[in-house]
């Protein structure tokens, strides 16, 4: 039979009479703001070495409503197109 290790959680303090610090980072995606200010019919050209960081990318802020595919004349190329 498995042993069960039980751990205390520490003890936080909730602030509720003054408002919360500034953040340090900053919440903005290149990606995100590309891809939401695109509409059906737009795209874009990039080359073969950012094709899976865009792939990735354009896949979570685009998802199922884009396509990546060969640049037919481009060696090294890919387009990206939003499709709805």
């Amino acid at each position: 039979m498995a042993k069960v290790v039980k751990r205390k959680l520490p003890n936080f303090e909730i602030v509720t009479n003054k408002k919360a610090p500034p953040r340090k980072t900053n919440p903005k995606s290149f990606w995100r703001d590309l891809i939401g200010s695109m509409s059906a019919g737009d795209w874009f050209v990039l080359d073969k070495k950012d094709k899976m960081r865009a792939c990735v990318s354009v896949g979570k802020y685009a998802r199922g409503r884009y396509s990546l595919y060969q640049h037919p004349e481009l060696e090294n190329k890919y387009v990206c197109t939003i499709t709805k």
